[in-house]
């Protein structure tokens, strides 16, 4: 990465922060999570090189520094998620959504903090809700199937595991899933419909004060 000056002061854009991770992770084996958690861990490492050897040079201004560290986060997630999603299927099969079609992955991952703002720094953690849009009481359509929840809860955990596991290469990312609407002793995965409900509800109670305190 040092001896490249060509793409050490060289910056590449989100699609080309997807497409470079993706090309590395092709050559790896599918089974391999252990060579697929450090060609991530690589993959990241030497772009936080090239951010600060950006950001010393000033041909990146702080702004965009922040930029381009969220980038290489949702990069990196988007991969994690097909990492952790793909072992389940084939051991499960696929959840069904309402309408009894395979879910695929109807999957989502939101970032809140420094992620959701589009702020993180060098050392940010990731502050993460996990949601899921398939059917309440359902299951997979596998030879081993599971309920829908519990193959998301197993998404989810096995997501956390692979961004937080300390290998020879380091840790990808500190994972925080405390802001979960539920907080630390609800589940890891909520459901779209749940969380909406939330939602509704803090927008009323919310309303409800406002109304209260203007009565006063």
């Amino acid at each position: 990465e040092l001896l490249d000056v060509s793409t050490l002061y060289s910056p590449p854009n989100r699609a080309q922060l997807d497409d470079e991770l993706r090309q590395q992770l092709l050559r790896v084996a599918e089974d391999d999570l252990e060579q697929q958690m450090e060609v991530l861990r690589n993959f990241k490492q030497a772009h936080l090189l090239r951010v600060a050897a950006s950001e010393v040079t000033e041909v990146l201004p702080l702004m965009k520094v922040s930029d381009y560290l969220t980038w290489l986060a949702e990069a990196i997630l988007n991969q994690v998620v097909l990492l952790a999603w793909e072992p389940l299927v084939e051991r499960h099969g696929r959840p069904e959504r309402t309408d009894g079609q395979p879910c695929n992955p109807d999957f989502v991952v939101v970032g809140y903090g420094k992620l959701g703002g589009i702020e993180l720094g060098h050392n940010s953690d990731l502050d993460l809700v996990f949601l899921h849009d398939a059917a309440s009481g359902g299951s997979t359509d596998g030879d081993k199937p599971v309920s829908n929840e519990q193959f998301y809860a197993r998404l989810g955990q096995r997501i956390v595991h692979i961004l937080s596991t300390r290998t020879m290469s380091g840790q990808l990312y500190e994972v925080d899933t405390r802001l979960r609407p539920s907080g630390s002793a609800g589940l890891l995965v909520s459901s779209m419909d749940a969380f909406q409900k939330r939602i509704l509800c803090f927008k009323w109670t919310e309303t409800f004060l406002q109304a209260l305190s203007l009565s006063r």
